[in-house]
């Protein structure tokens, strides 16, 4: 069973980075080199998952079961990256930006090799729910805080009184089941 961390799985989500960064260095070595006409559309649900990736501690940017790729540079540069073509798309008079092919074909090459270690690291290790540390209920519980907490912060209303009682009956769970632990 593969659980991953995201409600968008981090193979397919490097997936979708690496046949994004295909397309861009496809467009920008054609022979007239252009942005692809579809890089907000397919960039910006990328972006928003890199800025969640950028908020996980040190360590645990692809995780499944006992092993991790952290590659948090790779992240970071593709996260400049696309919000560099999407910016020169939305522009009046949209710029290729320098090197465009190069810098995507050497961030696909690594999006290929992140896709393949965990892919290899998944089919080695099967994720066994009691081996799985991630899927004990306190870190779930405890993802499920961080989640909520990233999420209010993100809100329109931050401030609602939903939000406190969403995170106080997470925090009552917590107590309870540390209670029966013991």
């Amino acid at each position: 069973m593969n659980n991953w961390n995201s409600e968008l799985g981090d193979v397919e989500w490097v997936d979708q980075v690496y046949q994004l960064l295909l397309e861009i260095a496809r467009s920008s070595l054609s022979d007239i080199p252009r942005i692809p006409e579809n890089i907000t559309v397919k960039a910006i649900p990328l972006i928003q998952k890199i800025q969640s990736i950028q908020q996980k501690p040190d360590g645990l940017l692809f995780k499944s079961g006992s092993f991790s790729v952290n590659d948090r540079q790779w992240v970071d540069q593709v996260g400049q990256l696309l919000v560099e073509l999407t910016g020169a798309y939305l522009s009046e008079q949209p710029k290729m930006p320098e090197n465009l092919a190069s810098r995507a074909l050497a961030l696909a090459d690594r999006a290929q090799k992140i896709k393949e270690e965990i892919e290899e690291n998944a089919a080695q290790s099967p994720a066994d729910e009691d081996d799985n540390p991630l899927e004990s209920p306190e870190a779930l519980l405890n993802l499920l805080h961080h989640s909520l907490k990233t999420e209010r912060a993100k809100s329109y209303s931050p401030d609602a009184p939903e939000w406190q009682q969403v995170l106080s009956l997470i925090d009552v769970v917590r107590s309870i089941y540390k209670q029966i632990q013991r």
